[in-house]
């Protein structure tokens, strides 16, 4: 069945579409039984150029590969440190403050401990129990000398001179014992970062140093803090390179690959692009979201971005492949269906059911339903389909 309206209905229509209002025929023909609904909407040539139906050939090709996505700015953690107290004790010296720059293995502050004092109570115990075995392990080579002496001239006998070897023997294994003693309490000293080659009274305090070079970018502790093993620190970072942590949709996860460069907008700097590379691509999607994390690497040197911005960005991912598309508006819901208006003969227009998909750029791409070629009504749908949905009623 096709609906024929003529300039009066379509000027009553756009008034009705303006205001909000749906068409609708006579209260006494809506109370009866429902006709069949209407396949196509005719319109003369002067109800079209009122209407302003604009009819197209659509096309098939990329709306584009380059994808629009927000993101964070975030530390490199390759390039950052969380220094934190390897033991327990109190901050004997916090010198460094948030915006120095410090080199790798800088003193950013000072322990002090009472395992410090134990430290090297057990390393004086194993160097003086050494000493003591080094001793004994003299007295037994010695004691082993001149036995083979008497021996050998029959003032000894055999018995004694085995006496003499298992004591230098044992000597021996309790002089590796003590020196693997004394290797354990040094290196528990080092372990803290007080070398034994220092004197105790120069050695009391716990060096805490930085193994990154950057910039301090937080201070957690004052002087005379009290710390445990684990408590943070400081946290200091290169800041020279920095991430940026995109969330993108998992239906054009496809497009972005590893090594595709990136633009990112920051609002401080509206008018500048900073490149920027992905590095990494999420394993997991957030099931919350449907988007995967994807990881992007920023040069900068010059400092201007900062941990936390938000950003813009542009990732120039894989180019779809060739889809058919037409504007946004083109594209109208009737009852349960997405469909088009092609031009069936001069003003008249037939709705085709379509499966739409990704939008983009005020586009949106046809999956099923329109070849390329075709012509559809690109202006007006909304007309039409208002038209169509009204009761059917002549001239």
């Amino acid at each position: 069945m096709t609906v024929v309206f003529s300039s009066a209905r379509v000027r009553a229509a756009l008034l009705a579409v303006t205001a909000g209002v749906a068409c609708s025929g006579a209260p006494q023909e809506q109370a009866a039984a429902p006709a069949a609904p209407p396949d196509a909407v005719v319109l003369s040539k002067t109800s079209q150029q009122l209407a302003g139906v604009t009819v197209e050939a659509v096309k098939a090709e990329a709306i584009g590969a380059a994808l629009e996505a927000v993101g964070t700015i975030a530390l490199d953690d390759t390039r950052t440190a969380r220094v934190g107290a390897l033991v327990e004790g109190v901050v004997a010296d916090a010198r460094a403050n948030v915006g120095d720059r410090v080199r790798q293995g800088a003193v950013l502050a000072g322990l002090h401990s009472h395992q410090v004092h134990d430290g090297w109570g057990d390393y004086r115990k194993a160097l003086a129990d050494r000493r003591r075995v080094e001793q004994e392990l003299a007295y037994a080579s010695d004691a082993l000398a001149r036995t083979e002496r008497l021996l050998a001239d029959k003032a000894a006998s055999t018995l004694e001179l085995e006496r003499a070897r298992a004591a230098r023997a044992a000597a021996t294994e309790q002089l590796a014992m003590a020196q693997a003693e004394v290797r354990r309490a040094s290196e528990s000293l080092e372990h803290l970062g007080i070398p034994t080659t220092e004197t105790a009274a120069a050695a009391e305090i716990i060096p805490v140093r930085t193994p990154q070079a950057g910039v301090v970018l937080e201070r957690f502790v004052t002087t005379g803090t009290a710390v445990t093993p684990g408590t943070p620190l400081f946290v200091v970072s290169d800041t020279s390179t920095l991430w940026v942590l995109v969330e993108v949709d998992e239906a054009v996860l496809a497009r972005v690959t590893v090594g595709a460069p990136v633009q990112v907008a920051v609002s401080a700097y509206p008018t500048d692009r900073f490149p920027a590379t992905v590095t990494l691509i999420g394993d997991t999607i957030n099931p919350a979201t449907r988007r995967v994390v994807v990881r992007c690497r920023v040069a900068n040197s010059d400092g201007r971005l900062k941990p936390g911005m938000f950003a813009r960005v542009q990732l120039e991912g894989v180019a779809p492949p060739p889809m058919v598309h037409v504007p946004v508006d083109a594209v109208q819901d009737l009852g349960e269906r997405r469909v088009v208006f092609v031009p069936a003969s001069e003003g008249r227009y037939v709705p085709r059911e379509v499966e739409t998909g990704a939008e983009r750029d005020g586009r949106v791409e046809i999956r099923r339903g329109l070849a390329a070629g075709e012509r559809v009504v690109t202006r007006g749908a909304f007309l039409l389909k208002s038209q169509l949905l009204a009761s059917p009623e002549g001239e």
